[in-house]
């Protein structure tokens, strides 16, 4: 399993792969992303996020996409130091089990502390018991002082 940065010739399979995240999470109908969005996002010269592949050699010499993780900076909180905001964090489902979601984590650390950050964040869906004990796993702790509120303009 190679985990690196996203070029801009990934734009398609990781499109795919956020569908299947859209599905996982019921939100496909309201989908809206689309290859030229995330090239303009996340490959242009002004980039607004960060993503990571995890890719894996198949059998025909090719490398195929096995799971994702986007992140965006928060510039800077009370402590001066940015946070890194996770937006997502999506595998195969027939590549699940085998630690890339951990892959992912670790690079986004990595990526995270060459940053000077001062923390990483993200949400959880609320139902999502394996997703929770697997960042309970890796050290993370439920923020129980915050609640998190949208408002749709």
């Amino acid at each position: 399993m190679n985990i690196r940065h996203a070029v801009k010739e990934d734009c398609a399979v990781l499109l795919e792969l956020m569908k299947k995240l859209a599905i996982f999470e019921e939100y496909i109908d309201d989908f809206a992303v689309t290859e030229q969005d995330l090239f303009e996002h996340g490959f242009s010269s002004h980039p607004t996020f960060t993503a990571i592949v995890a890719e894996q050699s198949s059998s025909r010499s090719s490398q195929e996409l096995q799971g994702y993780l986007v992140y965006y900076m928060i510039p800077f909180t009370y402590n001066l130091k940015p946070t890194l905001f996770i937006k997502e964090l999506y595998v195969n489902k027939k590549s699940r089990g085998k630690s890339i979601g951990k892959q992912l984590m670790k690079y986004a650390i990595k990526d995270a502390k060459e940053k000077g950050c001062g923390r990483m964040k993200w949400d959880v869906l609320s139902d999502n018991i394996p997703a929770q004990s697997f960042y309970k796993s890796l050290g993370a702790k439920y923020d129980q002082r915050w609640q998190g509120f949208v408002l749709e303009v």
